[in-house]
């Protein structure tokens, strides 16, 4: 810096030196609050802020002095002041009166066009938006300006159509767009949609929206002065500044709105917002220097437009205004008045502080002369001077160098880029965490997000299958279209029983949960797993006769599918998840479904029995299961049974056929400890056999083992079996599972397709004969199985369940001669039925009792007698014993399939309503009490 130079800008005067260390205290920023410091009274801050209007008058000789002031600002440590100097005196052409309108525009103008220039430095840097919106409406149709004389369409039209230009030209993005070469560059690249929304409809929309809510239009409606609501809309607001119209506007207001305008970005600008680290870091107001201020321009005009902007919106504004001018206002003029004795101007260490305490109290007075700073600058001191020397060095010299406060350390730049990268990183880090949060609960919750309905209740377990409990539309990803549509069905009716019970609370509201093994992971196709979706189909059927009944003991019902996992693994997962959902809905009474006799299905009744919900089982037959739990009931007939029919209806045939078969007996079983079913099936059938004086043996299989898992023992597969068992004289009865023996039918098919053994297959049996294509892909071997129904069914029938099957799954009726033959579906409604029934006899018997499963449960128990259910599986009677499980001589057929595949009965055993058991039968047992 060059301030000890003897040709330095600064002009060597007696005190100097106070004029540049007035300068400073009032350009530096304090760190909060704005300049001046306020007196504290009691605490509490006294008056108000603002910057002053310095006026200083230096005579003749002072030609330089703006220019000095201009220098010790520019070369400020650590960076620039932000101001601009400017020659009043150097006005529009053609010449303005000094009040006009004009004149203070046009230096307006000037000023903001330095304030934005990149030599302040990008935190010093101004945009002017509302300034530059009402500098272009008033330039708008004076020369240069779009001409408004013979526009058909009105002026507003041509308006709205400049400001729209204006706007795309101050944006690159829709230059480069508009551009030739951009049209050239994309001619025939993209479809002519994209670029006419690119190019007209984006851009029109977009300043409809620009115009409705940008913060330059909102503030022009919004600024205090020339009513801005009239006419009531921006556009005829915007009119009324234009050329010529401005010429019939009050041209005070209109000088106020420019000065508000221009000071208003300034406020904006330097607006303190801890989101805007740049405002903090602008330690220095901005300073505009007026020179030449006289009577003879519009120096005096804009400078009490300042002020009185400033006294009538009450707003701070970071404008420090230092005008030089030759001469002081004439004597008795307004601004002469406002300036004060000519004693008060005099150049001392103290003006500042004078003029904070006059303004610290006068500064709420609306006047204008608590805002003058009125200063008398000392003649210029020649370089001949004897003084001269001295001054330069001990004034000039020594204050010549400004210093600025530095910004506060968060508001650095530096701190800014670290700021930046480091929220950066953490929100990355975040975005990531909660992306791996949401990939692993996904992962967790069979692919459902933490804000799906389902999420909570459903869990991936490990071997990949989704279990839980399903209750707004989840589908287990099965890969049946059917199950999907019957579990589609199942929520929709849900949805009109929760209507129901909104339209009807008085009537009982119970919900079921049915429990099965509904997906494998093992690779099976969907025709395997058709089971699941017809006991659902079933329970659908009796659900939605319940929402077509309106009597008032009649519950209404909803049912939420659950999947326990292949092999019902998972089961007592799953009951905690519906302990938990039991918390949150009490209307759940109890459980169906149950699917498989196996070691896992036992630990799922212990389980449910220890959180207290009843369960009726739809198809498990295993002996073991009622010693598992008190509170748990079967519509199926049980093993024991099972070996009874079978060995008769054996001994029937035997003795019918004379020497083929023979009497005895191999009873094909599950070498897997796990299979319940198959272990007592296979005990009870061998001891039933005995009785009737069949020669017994046992010949174990080993099922093929879930993949990853080992055999469950050394025995040979079904296959295998199958083929050993070619010659073998007498009966083979197969006590295993269904797919097992479709493997037990390939062996025998590959080895003995002409004359295959005399075969017999229990009640599992019934799922492969259930499906035509299965049963059918090996003809020529005829083979009879225990069922738990009639036999084939039909839509067109009597009953009750296919009927309203029929309504609901139109598209099933194709396959129910087929599909009955397992039984599921009967199974499936009888067991919901025998709910409903229970809660029906509840409300009847204790009306104000509460519908909880253990009321549920004894009712249950209590259905024997004329209070039997009469179902589509048969008749279903506890015997009237309090500890019975399992209904008294359940009905059982046998039916036998043909070498062709065609399915006929070859009798049936048990109570079925009216009608007489085979010849051949065990006898029936008699119910208590009658």
């Amino acid at each position: 810096m060059a301030s000890n130079e003897l040709d330095s800008p600064i002009p060597v005067f007696r005190g100097a030196g106070h004029l540049l260390r007035l300068t400073a205290d009032l350009v530096r920023r304090p760190r909060r609050r704005e300049c001046p410091e306020p007196v504290r009274h009691r605490g509490v801050a006294q008056g108000r802020e603002g910057l002053p209007v310095v006026c200083l008058v230096a005579g003749d000789d002072h030609t330089r002095l703006a220019k000095g002031i201009s220098y010790f600002l520019s070369h400020a440590d650590p960076r620039r002041v932000p101001h601009v100097l400017h020659d009043v005196r150097s006005g529009p052409e053609p010449a303005a009166p000094p009040d006009s309108v004009e004149a203070v525009r046009h230096t307006l103008e000037r000023l903001a066009q330095g304030f934005a220039l990149g030599v302040n430095g990008s935190d010093g840097r101004v945009r002017f938006r509302r300034f530059g919106l009402v500098n272009w409406l008033t330039q708008v149709g004076a020369g240069g300006g779009p001409s408004h004389h013979g526009d058909v369409e009105g002026n507003d039209h041509s308006l709205l159509q400049a400001l729209r230009e204006r706007e795309f030209r101050r944006r690159r993005m829709f230059g480069l767009l508009r551009s030739p070469e951009t049209e050239l560059a994309v001619d025939g690249k993209v479809p002519w949609w994209v670029w006419l929304f690119a190019v007209h409809v984006f851009p029109l929309a977009w300043f409809r929206v620009r115009r409705g809510l940008g913060c330059a239009y909102r503030w022009l409606l919004n600024q205090p002065y020339l009513a801005p609501r009239d006419p009531g809309t921006f556009t005829g607001f915007a009119e009324r500044l234009t050329t010529p119209h401005n010429q019939v506007e009050d041209p005070e207001q209109l000088r106020k709105l420019m000065v508000n305008a221009f000071l208003e970005d300034l406020r904006v600008a330097f607006r303190r917002r801890f989101w805007r680290p740049r405002t903090a870091r602008r330690t220095a107001y901005c300073v505009a220097l007026l020179d030449g201020v006289g009577p003879d321009n519009c120096g005096y005009p804009l400078l009490r437009t300042i002020i009185d902007v400033r006294n009538e919106t009450g707003a701070f504004d970071p404008l420090l205004v230092i005008a030089c001018g030759a001469e002081p206002p004439a004597e008795g003029s307004e601004v002469r008045e406002d300036w004060g004795h000519r004693s008060l101007w005099e150049l001392t260490d103290r003006l500042y502080g004078g003029w904070r305490e006059t303004f610290l109290h006068q500064g709420r007075a609306r006047n204008r002369a608590p805002w003058y700073l009125p200063v008398s600058i000392p003649p210029l001191m020649p370089p001949s001077h004897e003084t001269y020397e001295l001054t330069r060095r001990l004034e000039v010299a020594q204050d010549a160098r400004l210093r600025i406060p530095a910004p506060p350390l968060w508001a650095r730049r530096m701190t800014s880029v670290v700021a930046a990268c480091a929220v950066t990183v953490a929100l990355l880090g975040g975005a990531g965490l909660v992306l791996r949060t949401e990939s692993g609960f996904r992962d967790a919750h069979c692919g459902l997000g933490r804000f799906d309905d389902d999420a909570q209740t459903l869990r991936t377990a490990p071997t990949g299958e989704c279990i839980g409990v399903a209750r707004y539309g989840f589908t287990f990803h099965s890969p049946d279209p059917s199950l999907d549509n019957t579990l589609q069905t199942i929520y929709a009716q849900n949805a009109r029983a929760e209507e129901a019970h909104k339209a009807s609370p008085e009537r009982p509201f119970v919900t079921l949960v049915h429990l099965s093994a509904l997906l494998s992971v093992s690779g099976k196709p969907s025709g395997q797993l058709a089971y699941g979706r017809e006991a659902l189909q079933g329970a659908a059927s009796a659900q939605s006769r319940q929402l077509r009944s309106t009597g008032a003991t009649e519950p209404i019902l909803r049912i939420f599918p659950a999947n326990a996992g292949s092999g019902m693994r998972f089961g007592t997962q799953v009951v905690d998840i519906l302990d938990a959902l039991r918390q949150q809905d009490p209307s759940i009474v109890g459980v169906t479904g149950l699917d498989q006799s196996r070691e896992a299905t036992n630990r799922t009744i212990r389980k449910l029995t220890a959180v207290g919900l009843p369960m009726v089982a739809t198809t498990l037959s295993a002996d073991t299961l009622v010693r598992q739990s008190p509170m748990y009931f079967q519509v199926s007939p049980q093993n024991t049974r099972e070996a009874d029919v079978a060995a008769a209806y054996a001994d029937h045939v035997v003795a019918r056929d004379g020497r083929k078969p023979a009497r005895q007996v191999r009873i094909i079983g599950s070498a897997d400890p796990t299979d319940t079913y198959s272990r007592t099936l296979s005990d009870d059938v061998a001891r039933r056999f005995e009785a009737r004086g069949f020669a017994v043996e046992r010949t174990p299989f080993t099922p093929p083992p879930p993949p990853g898992q080992e055999p469950s023992s050394d025995a040979p597969g079904p296959g295998t079996v199958g083929q050993r068992s070619c010659s073998y004289r007498g009966v083979v009865f197969f006590a295993g599972r269904a797919e097992d023996f479709e493997s037990l039918l390939g062996g025998i098919n590959e080895s003995c397709n002409s004359t295959p053994p005399a075969l017999l297959g229990g009640d599992d049996v019934a799922r492969l004969a259930a499906d035509a294509d299965r049963r059918e892909h090996y003809p020529g071997i005829p083979y009879d199985f225990l069922d738990f129904t009639l036999g084939s069914a039909r839509c067109d029938g009597s009953s009750e369940l296919y009927a309203e099957l029929s309504r609901i799954f139109h598209d099933e009726c194709a396959k129910i001669p087929n599909s009955s033959l397992d039984g599921h579906a009967a199974l499936g409604f009888d067991a919901v039925k025998l709910y409903v029934n229970a809660v029906k006899q509840l409300r009847e018997e204790a009306a104000q009792m509460p519908l909880t499963p253990p009321a549920v449960w004894h009712a249950i128990s209590g259905v024997h007698g004329d209070e039997a259910l009469d179902g589509a599986s048969g008749i279903i009677s506890f015997g009237g014993d309090v500890d019975r499980q399992v209904p008294l001589d359940k009905l059982l057929s046998v039916q036998h399939i043909d070498g062709t595949g065609h399915p006929t009965q070859a009798g049936f055993c048990g109570r079925v309503g009216g009608r007489t058991q085979s010849s051949w039968c065990p006898p029936l047992e008699p119910e208590k009490g009658r």
